[in-house]
């Protein structure tokens, strides 16, 4: 409560300065010599050099996926993707935070529900997970106003500057953002850095003046804020040193993004060359510091009538990542973020313009938190990664087709980069195709050094074939317990020690011919289980294994236990760390060394394995009945899965196996039919009937605007944001009187964005804006004419209803998330300059003062339905017509809603994630709303697209109960529209352990908003 109070008296001070008579215009200066973060700071444990970042002295190599919290509203369910991260290996998360949903309107700061930041470092906390956090003030994100406020828009001054008003505007919220993170700073939490702004520029580099002092202002507040044992971060949009030098702004750990395939989902095919310059660019901007991308392409966001993901996810595919990640680790990196990882719903209007509801990005876990095949890929990476600590010491030996004055290769098609780490003598050799654009197999073999026998060529018989889009990383004088890989063609996923045997798991695409050679002094006597694909040889104190990789064989001699497989079958791996009693410190996040106590093969899932006396209890999911193989020491004797025990033996390949059963039941639960269920509809335009009374609505009188984008024509501002109505749908109300002929209009949203216009009950005409262009209507034309049959004596009102389709961003420092939505210009046609009287327009329920505290300022529109409420839980629609479905629609243009209720009954131990399903109808341009239980889960325009499945989450989604459901469908042409499909859909079926019981979203209903 005190801390409710501190922020209200900050705020409070924060109105006085904007409301003052200082020049909006000015430039506010942080005074220099403001307390900043430094390497081996005494009061921090989280530190660095120009290796890696050091956890309580202990190396890390950070493996962090990026998620937004607030794209999954559900926040019970935060934990499964968090669980799903840490499965795959990954140990750390990035995430962004949305000032714009913090904040709903000037002077409130809410971190509640979705937004909840205490609330989410927890979890990651109870998880294991370390935490990188983004704030802002801009994120950017394909997000609306990139993170910033709706308001912000009505703020004079350029944003993203230290102008005055914009200081007073984004302070409170980085200041109280700092005093929510303080407490979960590295070692009491998982918080181990803070970003300042976003791909942001320095003055000298943008001209334009006050960059410097704005970063610099950023990092003192969230210094003051308490965030003073963690070291600040940037990510520089390029790789060209943008506050990674000393001077105002600098940042601690300096870094950048890349995308080097770009968003071109259209091409899926079309790859770029390989970037050289990573560790170039690390030497010249901050080589005192490890090399750091703060962002790196994890998949693709699409775009209005563009692809769908299924293409962004065959760009950005787990041949992507084979290949494109490798080379970052080829450069050394020791912190890479893959954005996204997971990627979530653009829910309510939280879209910028030029993308749609869905965000799953193409990401390794998919929307739905169902795993793709490149989450297969990032765990065999991550895997290898946490076992290898030499990694993260290596020095550059060679780089491409030569190396020391002798080619790496036999072959010139070939590209090798070799890195050395003294401490153990290991090599790391990358390898790859010289060129993107050699899609064919490669058959070579590669000069190494090996302390053994120095310099030799691998493998001594046959080759090593790398496919087309292929990367290998192979090791010589790898150490694994107290054994050595002496050499291997194979690459190493991970090992463990268990009973005093080193065991190491090794994998080749399905087919390949692998040569691995283990150091075994003395006589070794080799046995060979499982596939039997590879057989062995004993010489000069090396054991060999040769053959070609196919399923998973085993080779066990002396202490030492070699598994070999094909991809697939390695990728079924998992290695959880056991669970343990502690919650702090760099063992629960990140244990050194970080190799697994057990192996686990066959689950679709494994979440957290702990050792129960004699018993392994497991918990994890399945989506089939499935073979379980577990590698464990001597002590385990018996296994649980999910609680129950699991009837086990002992297998050839030394492993304790059994079978888990996929529960019959979860295939025959049922999911109701949406055409045979009770719908009621009402028309959701009564705006355009004679009678409509709009005393009640804003008076839209305004004559001039503070924004860069002027009006073109007309006498009053059009623009609704200058009203308070920031996001959805508007409806604007023009009443004039006289001989009117016509009207000009020139409408803006962003890009495709709808619109209708109607002279009191007449239609005129409707539009879609363009994919490709945000200008909406060309300028003041063309002219809607009017009849004599449409118009009244007396007062006439134009009607015109649009939506937005998201605020814009503002990435290049201009303003452009100022871009109005509205009515641009506009000019009534007549004789004697006749013109409007009064314009009016409604919007979102109370504006920026709406009621919905959970929901947020983005969910609700300005449509009648809306601002009455009837998307929300316990509207009473008994008087609605009953006559009626979206599959029937409507037979002329305006807005009709459909509301619906239904019950799901999912068992508690199942994850069935559900989706609605549309069909694209360009026959009948239409626009739909799906709203669920109040919140607004899906965008669709019939004629544009891609998006057509609309996937809602467990907890906005009652699994276990009723579910009020309500779609509006805008019908664009004369000959009105309906619904060729709507259907909900299972995404997927599985036996899970995540949290049992994901309850309903506590949010306000009608009632609570409305009556």
């Amino acid at each position: 409560m005190w801390l409710s109070s501190l922020l209200v008296g900050l705020l409070a001070a924060n109105k006085v300065v904007g409301q003052s008579t200082v020049d909006e215009s000015a430039q506010y200066v942080m005074p220099v010599g403001s307390p900043g973060f430094y390497n081996g700071h005494s009061n921090a444990s989280v530190t660095f050099d120009q290796h890696s970042v050091l956890l309580d002295g202990k190396r890390v190599m950070v493996f962090s996926g990026e998620f937004h919290p607030f794209r999954l509203p559900a926040p019970e369910l935060w934990k499964d993707v968090l669980e799903k991260f840490k499965a795959a290996g990954f140990n750390a998360v990035s995430v962004y935070w949305h000032w714009g949903l913090t904040s709903p309107r000037e002077g409130e700061i809410r971190f509640t529900e979705h937004n909840d930041a205490q609330k989410f470092y927890q979890v990651a906390k109870d998880v294991g997970l370390l935490v990188i956090v983004r704030p802002g003030p801009y994120v950017n994100a394909e997000t609306a106003g990139g993170g910033l406020p709706g308001w912000t828009t009505n703020v004079p001054g350029l944003a993203r500057t230290n102008a005055t008003l914009y200081r007073s505007a984004w302070h409170p919220y980085i200041l109280s953002f700092a005093q929510q993170t303080a407490p979960f700073q590295y070692p009491d939490g998982p918080v181990i850095a803070i970003q300042s702004e976003n791909e942001y520029a320095t003055t000298a580099q943008q001209h334009i003046p006050g960059l410097d002092e704005h970063m610099q202002d950023i990092v003192n507040t969230m210094r003051e804020g308490g965030l003073t044992r963690i070291p600040t971060i940037h990510n520089d949009k390029n790789p060209s040193g943008q506050y990674a030098q000393p001077g105002l702004g600098k940042v601690d750990l300096y870094g950048w993004d890349g995308y080097p395939l770009g968003f071109d989902c259209d091409n899926p095919s079309r790859w770029t060359e390989l970037s050289t310059a990573h560790d170039t660019n690390h030497q010249r901007w901050n080589p005192a510091e490890p090399l750091a991308l703060y962002e790196w392409q994890g998949g693709s966001f699409s775009y209005w009538s563009g692809p769908d993901y299924s293409l962004c996810y065959q760009l950005i595919n787990e041949q992507f990542a084979n290949v494109y990640y490798k080379n970052n680790y080829a450069a050394g990196v020791a912190i890479q973020n893959l954005y996204m990882t997971y990627g979530g719903t653009n829910w309510g209007n939280l879209h910028t313009h030029t993308i749609y509801s869905s965000y799953d990005y193409g990401a390794a876990l998919r929307e739905d938190r169902t795993l793709s095949p490149k989450m297969d890929e990032l765990k065999l990476q991550a895997s290898f990664l946490r076992a290898s600590p030499d990694y993260l010491l290596v020095g550059r030996i060679g780089n491409g087709t030569v190396g020391q004055g002798t080619a790496y290769s036999d072959s010139p098609d070939i590209y090798t980069t070799h890195l050395h780490a003294p401490q153990n003598d290991v090599n790391f050799y990358f390898v790859r195709q010289k060129t993107n654009t050699k899609t064919s197999d490669t058959p070579f073999t590669l000069r190494v050094n090996t302390t053994l026998e120095g310099t030799i060529s691998i493998p001594k018989s046959g080759s090593i074939v790398l496919a087309g889009r292929e990367s290998k990383i192979l090791v010589t004088n790898y150490p694994f317990g107290s054994s050595v890989l002496h050499y291997s063609t194979a690459e190493v996923m991970t090992w463990a020690t268990l009973d005093g045997v080193d065991i190491i798991v090794l994998y080749a695409l399905e087919g390949q011919h692998v040569e691995i050679a283990v150091v075994a002094p003395g006589k070794a006597k080799v046995t060979i289980a499982g596939s039997k694909s590879i057989s062995a040889t004993t010489t000069n104190g090396l054991v060999t294994l040769s053959g070609s990789a196919s399923g998973i064989s085993v080779a066990t001699f002396n202490n030492k236990r070699i598994i070999v497989a094909d991809k697939k079958s390695a990728s079924g791996f998992w290695a959880p760390r056991l669970s343990t009693s502690s919650a702090d410190g760099v063992s629960h996040y990140a244990p050194t060394p970080d190799v697994p106590s057990i192996l686990v093969h066959g689950p679709y899932l494994v979440r957290s394995a702990t050792i129960r006396g004699r018993t392994l209890a497991l918990t994890g999911d399945l989506n089939a009945t499935t073979t379980i193989q577990v590698f464990a020491g001597a002590d385990v004797r018996s296994v649980s899965w999910n609680g129950a025990p699991v009837n086990v033996r002992r297998s050839e390949l030394g492993s304790i196996q059994g079978v888990l059963s996929f529960p019959r039941s979860l295939s025959t639960v049922e999911i109701p039919n949406l055409q045979n269920i009770q719908w009621r509809c009402a028309d959701s335009l009564p705006e355009l009937e004679p009678n409509f009374d709009d005393t009640d609505w804003v008076v839209a009188n305004k004559t001039s605007t503070t924004r860069p984008q002027q009006p073109t024509a007309g006498k009053f501002v059009l623009y609704s944001s200058e009203y308070g109505f920031h996001a959805g749908q508007w409806v604007w109300r023009g009443h004039f009187s006289g001989n009117a002929t016509g009207v000009q209009l020139s409408i803006q949203g962003g890009f495709s964005f709808g619109y209708s216009v109607f002279l009191n009950t007449h239609f005129l005409g409707s539009g879609q804006g363009s994919s490709h262009s945000q200008d909406g209507v060309d300028i003041l034309s063309p002219s809607f004419n009017f009849t004599q049959d449409q118009l009244l004596d007396g007062d006439n009102v134009l009607t015109v209803i649009h939506d937005s389709t998201g605020m814009n961003q503002d990435y290049d420092i201009n303003d452009e998330h100022k871009t109005p939505r509205g009515i641009r210009g506009y000019r009534l046609l007549g004789d004697n300059g006749i013109d409007f009287d009064t314009w009016k327009v409604a919007g979102n329920f109370g504006g920026e003062n709406a009621p919905d505290a959970v929901r947020g300022p983005y969910n609700e529109g300005g449509w009648w339905f809306e601002r009455a409420g009837a998307h929300l839980p316990g509207f009473d629609a008994s008087l609605w017509n009953t006559s009626c479905t979206p599959y029937q629609g409507r037979l002329t243009p305006g807005v009709t809603v459909y509301r619906t209720s239904f019950s799901l009954n999912i068992p508690h131990d199942a994850d069935i994630p559900l989706a609605f399903d549309l069909e694209l109808d360009n026959a009948q341009p239409h626009r739909v709303l799906i709203y669920v239980n109040g919140w607004q889960f899906g965008r669709f325009i019939s004629s544009l697209g891609p998006q057509t499945s609309f996937p809602v989450p467990e907890g906005i989604l009652n699994h276990r109960g009723n579910n009020e459901v309500l779609v509006s469908l805008w019908a664009l042409n004369s000959g009105g529209a309906r619904l060729k499909k709507l259907e909900l859909n299972k995404r997927g079926t599985f036996s899970s352990s995540k949290t049992a019981t994901v309850s309903l979203v506590k949010a306000p209903n009608w009632k609570d908003l409305r009556a």
